[in-house]
């Protein structure tokens, strides 16, 4: 039993290397976990918590000041070393080490990956609880191997097995973990969403275009983006974003494709202060994405009353269908149809239920306090 334990004031240790970028007064592009992180993160410092960041704080710049209350701690140097053999004698040492230097009580990784396992060794041999995210539906299935190797894959898995606790995004995730670890503490809960006091825009005032936000690369589908702005010539379409660092051939064709489209405009990186007045000024939020968890735009979206579009790909646990919260599509020439019908009624009608349903399930202080309960209990 860890004598370290609080319940009442808790240590939270965050190992993510790209966190820093959204806690920088001057933001760079960072991706949906650490998003999420930073809602989990200042949800349990409402609530009184500690919590700490190991982070690649190297890059230097000034903190917001909403951030300065997380404990910043430096990441390994990501090019020291001799590649492949570096993590035995250099990172692993590097990360025990810190991690036993600031002593919490749990460990929170948001993307798994065969770093799990040495996470999760980590922290059973100083006994810390380590909690993972499940940030993508991709990697619990065959879709993982599509980028993967299977070694990759095995450490992973066992990574998840030697951990203290799985969180589930949503019914899918949940359904493969309870079936490949069946003894494991396991807990489905929404992504948390930290506003910073953005106030939620008047869903009568008039809207301008149809958004879509996020980084280009494959898994964000631009050659689906791009047959529905073909299709639907008479929308003015904003898509905002930056490149993946690891960009495929595919998505940069397609970005050169929609560039020749007249009725679209490429409006580059927005920082975290622009994206709730860029997606409250659209009349709803486009989503193309082949796979997600459960995609952070569709929040931002929701706080301002802006309904989505999305793909029966990626419609978690049926929640934009169920709550009237957008419309799901099959393909270019359904999602035509069905905008085409939408009356002026029913499209204030989705934007009412956006308000309320983020409100009631993803308000970063009542998820931190869900997320302490269960780890407690």
């Amino acid at each position: 039993m860890n004598t370290r334990f609080n319940k009442n004031r808790l240590k939270f240790l965050f190992y993510d290397y790209q966190a820093i970028n959204i806690l920088l007064v001057n933001e760079v592009p960072s991706g949906g976990a650490a998003v999420q992180a930073h809602g989990w993160m200042q949800g349990l410092l409402s609530e009184g918590h500690e919590v700490n960041l190991i982070t690649d704080i190297g890059r230097g710049g000034s903190i917001k000041e909403e951030c300065k209350k997380i404990k910043l701690h430096s990441v390994f140097d990501a090019q020291k070393g001799i590649r492949w053999i570096r993590w035995i004698y250099y990172r692993s040492p590097y990360i025990y080490k810190k991690i036993k230097e600031i002593n919490p009580d749990y460990l929170y990784q948001g993307i798994p990956s065969w770093h799990t396992f040495i996470f999760a060794l980590i922290c059973i041999q100083l006994n810390i609880k380590l909690i993972q995210r499940i940030s993508n539906d991709f990697l619990l299935d065959d879709r993982f191997y599509k980028n993967h190797s299977r070694i990759h894959g095995f450490f992973l898995n066992l990574g998840l097995k030697l951990s203290y606790c799985i969180l589930c995004q949503n019914d899918y995730q949940l359904n493969i973990i309870r079936k490949r670890f069946p003894n494991k503490k396991i807990f489905k809960i929404s992504n948390p969403i930290f506003l910073n006091g953005y106030h939620l825009n008047e869903i009568d005032q008039p809207k301008e275009h149809i958004a879509w936000l996020g980084l280009f690369q494959y898994q964000k589908n631009l050659p689906l983006l791009y047959e529905i702005a073909k299709t639907l010539p008479g929308e003015r379409f904003l898509i905002a974003g930056t490149e993946s660092t690891n960009i495929d051939e595919e998505t940069l064709i397609y970005m050169g494709k929609l560039k020749t489209l007249s009725n679209v405009e490429f409006i580059g990186f927005l920082e975290r202060k622009s994206i709730i007045p860029f997606l409250s000024k659209a009349k709803f939020i486009l989503n193309t994405s082949h796979y997600e968890g459960f995609s952070n735009t569709f929040l931002e979206a929701m706080s301002v009353g802006t309904p989505i579009l999305s793909s029966v790909k990626v419609n978690p646990d049926e929640i934009i269908s169920k709550n009237n919260l957008g419309v799901v599509y099959k393909n270019p020439e359904d999602l035509k149809e069905k905008l085409y019908a939408l009356t002026p009624e029913t499209i204030k009608s989705m934007s009412r239920n956006c308000l309320e349903f983020v409100s009631q399930y993803h308000d970063h202080r009542k998820l931190a306090k869900d997320l302490v309960k269960f780890l407690i209990n």
